[in-house]
């Protein structure tokens, strides 16, 4: 039985959103919904700034609270990915509301749950995941053994209750300013209308 888990080096990432794009193509996400984020975050003053940023998806938690919140018993933990059963869930959204950065969304045309699967369907014929094929700086990677997580890999907690199955390697605290407890992942994390300001 495979344990899979997703480590997440936010050090590597330079913000290209391959992973994003790989994962809505992937998934066929419908138009302002993502399964996959990257957040940013500028500081600093000029000219001596620095921007970084943090690939996020629903991070496995080994005691998910959108589980918890499901009343259809619709999610489940299984190979260390939390998954969603279609055939069960009513779209009800006690899932999104749950998650502590977001990872959860219904889609409004089939009224379904979707979230971070691990891209299960392909690790299961020996592919790797949409997002870490794509990812030209190798920021992220799935892997099967506990010998194989990097002593600088912690998880990204948003909310005392989180248990993460995913880690990450260099990711900024301060990015919990850019999540809404319960709220989806949003197309204008990237406030890009404010650069020139």
């Amino acid at each position: 039985m495979q344990n899979y888990q997703m480590i997440v080096d936010a050090s590597k990432c330079v913000g290209c959103h391959a992973c994003e794009v790989a994962c809505k193509q992937e998934f066929k996400a419908p138009l302002g919904y993502f399964r996959t984020v990257t957040l940013y975050q500028d500081s600093g003053n000029f000219p001596n700034v620095k921007r970084d940023f943090l690939p996020l998806m629903c991070r496995q938690c080994t005691d998910a609270l959108c589980e918890k919140a499901c009343t259809q018993g619709a999610i489940s933990r299984k190979n260390g990915i939390v998954k969603i059963d279609e055939t069960k869930c009513n779209g009800c959204g006690n899932c999104t509301r749950a998650c502590s950065i977001g990872a959860v969304y219904v889609n409004p045309h089939t009224n379904i749950a979707e979230k971070c699967n691990l891209c299960e369907h392909r690790l299961e014929v020996g592919m790797k995941p949409a997002c870490e094929e794509t990812c030209v700086a190798n920021a992220i990677e799935v892997i099967r053994l506990k010998e194989d997580i990097p002593m600088t890999a912690k998880p990204f907690i948003n909310d005392i209750r989180d248990k993460p199955s995913t880690l990450h390697i260099g990711a900024k605290k301060t990015m919990k300013n850019k999540l809404r407890n319960g709220v989806r992942f949003s197309p204008l994390n990237y406030e890009i209308e404010n650069w020139a300001v």
